[in-house]
């Protein structure tokens, strides 16, 4: 059976489309995670605030380490998949595409280079330093 040429161009959009697809989702979920962990610190900071105990407050690092964890994991995650998404782009535009959409392929991205990102590290690690700031001063001003 014969392909044509504009056919097989034609699948091989849609396979790039269903990787770019799964990489927007996977880059949504930084988003969400970002979102999620200022309401859940809020919440523990709030919660601290009510018990008149500025330790329950800086419990908020962990849910804080917690989605920072997450969100590098799946920035990995994403990273890896660009690499797929590059792979494919660079085939041949002859051959019909496998529409494999799995990690086998994808080049290594290692887990600290996400985790030291600046979309990483740059939200995180200031929350981190603002919530122990907040349960410092709020430690002083409840003993003092």
């Amino acid at each position: 059976m014969t392909i044509s040429a504009d056919k097989i161009a034609e699948l091989r959009i849609k396979h790039l489309e269903m990787l770019q697809s799964l990489i927007t989702r996977m880059a949504g979920y930084g988003a969400s995670f970002k979102s999620y962990c200022i309401t859940v610190a809020t919440t523990v900071i709030g919660f601290g605030f009510t018990l008149h105990r500025p330790l329950v407050s800086a419990l908020a690092i962990l849910p804080i380490l917690a989605f920072a964890f997450a969100d590098a994991q799946y920035l990995r995650i994403e990273r890896r998949f660009r690499g797929v998404f590059n792979a494919v782009r660079a085939e041949s535009w002859e051959t019909i595409p496998s529409f494999e959409i799995s990690l086998e392929r994808a080049p290594t991205e290692r887990f600290g280079s996400a985790a030291t990102s600046w979309s990483i590290l740059g939200f995180y690690a200031p929350l981190a330093i603002v919530v122990l700031l907040i349960s410092i001063l709020f430690g002083a001003w409840s003993n003092g």
